[in-house]
């Protein structure tokens, strides 16, 4: 099986092994990007976002080697949310797989009915396929679809497995979480950190910190026993309560951080520029082009920027 390397950015937690989750789960990341895993039931198979476009036939290899001694097919795709490196290669498994039903929050169908959005998701792309050297062609977002939004608590039936489906705001409007029942295995989302290791947390609450800090409140309400992390894989179990309490601490601070240069009369370039002196590093430029970086950076401030001028608290 194709599988990335831990190539460093992670301080792994002594003794844990980030990659072995837990059945019926199964890991097919490939490459770079978001994770991608497979939820495997008596009677049906779901996949859990896609990953990078540029790393779609690795992808697509990875499924086939865990699924066809089972002789089963995705019957389900289930999204996180509408960036391009978690669901990039979306076209790309369906071409494959054109039946599988794709499912996920309904905002999701209005993000694929946007030209701009899609032109975006290739765009970025197109920079990671060149970042990382990835051996496959110009790469399109063409065949983008939702088949079926989900509602909350809304639970999809994989036989003896289901996954419910609960929606968690912040980072994305399209922002969702899933609990796997009845192992109770939680996949998170980016509404409620990147963990890179004891007690480091990357957020990156695009729409809004208040709905993420909502959005970890209502995941740490789910007591999952397992908790699978964004970009990161299976969060230790000691750690899975303070996972959130610490999200919760670092993005007030990040917060607290922009509002304050705001009010000091700070540019966004300016504060921009803070953000990158504590936030990026060559570790973190290995797994993510900067421009998608100071393009989300720029949207976190503009909209705080905008609800401290309209004097909302809201942000």
């Amino acid at each position: 099986m194709i599988l990335p390397k831990d190539n460093g950015y992670f301080s792994n937690f002594q003794g844990h092994d980030r990659f072995d989750v837990p059945e019926p789960v199964y890991r097919v990341t490939a490459g770079m990007g978001g994770e991608s895993y497979l939820i495997i039931g008596k009677d049906k198979a779901a996949l859990f976002d896609t990953g990078m476009a540029c790393f779609a036939k690795e992808l697509i290899s990875n499924i086939h080697e865990v699924l066809d001694p089972m002789g089963k097919t995705p019957d389900y795709i289930l999204l996180s949310h509408t960036h391009y490196d978690h669901i990039g290669a979306l076209p790309y498994v369906l071409k494959e797989w054109p039946d599988a039903q794709v499912l996920g929050a309904e905002k999701c169908g209005h993000v694929f009915e946007s030209y701009g959005a899609l032109r975006t998701m290739a765009e970025l792309g197109n920079k990671a396929r060149l970042l990382y050297g990835a051996d496959c062609g110009e790469i399109t977002a063409r065949g983008m679809r939702l088949d079926r939004a989900l509602r909350e608590g809304e639970e999809v039936d994989l036989g003896d497995v289901r996954v419910q489906y609960f929606a968690a705001k912040g980072h994305t409007d399209c922002s969702a979480i899933y609990l796997v029942l009845p192992g109770r295995i939680l996949f998170a989302n980016e509404s409620m950190a990147q963990l890179k290791g004891p007690g480091e947390l990357g957020t990156s609450p695009l729409k809004s910190f208040r709905q993420t800090i909502e959005s970890a409140e209502k995941a740490a309400s789910l007591k999952a026993e397992y908790i699978i992390g964004m970009h990161y894989g299976l969060i230790p179990r000691e750690y899975n309560e303070q996972f959130f309490t610490d999200y919760i601490e670092e993005a007030r601070w990040e917060r607290d951080m922009i509002v304050k240069g705001l009010r000091n009369g700070l540019s966004d370039q300016e504060i921009s520029n803070i953000h990158d002196m504590i936030y990026w590093n060559e570790k973190r430029a290995f797994n993510q082009p900067y421009d998608a970086y100071h393009l989300n950076t720029m949207i976190i401030i503009r909209r705080v920027r905008k609800a401290v001028e309209e004097g909302r608290t809201d942000y």
